[in-house]
């Protein structure tokens, strides 16, 4: 019997451990033509995942390149994502008015998207 309880025991503080580690913070921006989500690592301090939202689903972007905008007034980030097709976005967050601009860098159309509540 106290063998089972200390195994019982580890596996409750490995689950524990495993469920902290792992932990991820998710970000949806809204605008009229469409969603992004972006998922964060645990300290929030760096984009892991970006999807765009298209007819109802969730596409994966692929993060080509990071952009560090924290040393500048306003502070933020600039991501630079690529769809399935090879199409590039670059994603401006402002973080003192948390929201997003995205631009498609071959046509230079703009949107501008605000964080779900």
């Amino acid at each position: 019997m106290k063998k089972i309880s200390v195994v019982l025991f580890l596996l409750a503080v490995l689950f524990a451990f495993n469920t902290g580690a792992y932990a991820q913070k998710y970000f949806t921006y809204d605008g009229k033509d469409f969603s992004v989500l972006l998922t964060c690592d645990n300290n929030n301090a760096t984009v892991t995942r970006v999807q765009f939202s298209s007819g109802g689903k969730w596409l994966d972007f692929s993060i080509v390149s990071y952009e560090n905008l924290e040393n500048v007034e306003g502070g933020g980030f600039i991501y630079t994502v690529e769809d399935g097709k090879g199409v590039q976005f670059l994603l401006d967050y402002y973080r003192t008015t948390d929201y997003i601009k995205v631009t498609n860098i071959s046509l230079g159309t703009e949107w501008t998207l605000y964080r779900r509540s």
